[in-house]
């Protein structure tokens, strides 16, 4: 009967985004209204899970997959504080490209073959 039972917890508590071990105090409690499926089956509505679950706040929006919160209402730059920003990207730039020239315009290589060379030589070490 325990590993049914377990199929439902895990269905209902991946829907919701929550710990398996939630669902039946749910249920236990009343919270959710559980609805028993021959002997050894249990079965929840996905609508009575939905209204047990709610935001504590609206979701914020994404953007590439992540979360933009409320844009933060300001006042608005001085042009000389424009000025200044648009200095500091321009030096940014420019430090970019002279780190990019002094590597021969060569990027650097993916983090995962960094992470493999040095595994290696650590293996290499210990050996």
């Amino acid at each position: 009967m325990r590993a049914l039972d377990e199929e439902y917890e895990a269905e209902a508590a991946t829907l919701e985004r929550v710990a398996p071990s939630k669902v039946r105090p749910w249920i236990r409690e009343g919270d959710v209204p559980a609805h028993r499926i021959g002997r050894r089956r249990v079965a929840l509505r996905r609508a009575d899970l939905a209204r047990l679950i709610t935001p504590a706040r609206p979701a914020a929006e994404t953007k590439n997959n992540v979360a933009v919160d409320d844009p933060v209402v300001g006042r608005r730059l001085t042009p000389e504080e424009k000025q200044h920003a648009l200095e500091v990207m321009n030096r940014i730039q420019q430090r970019a490209k002279e780190i990019q020239a002094r590597r021969g315009d060569k990027l650097f290589p993916p983090a995962w073959i960094t992470i493999n060379e040095q595994r290696d030589e650590r293996t290499r070490q210990l050996s």
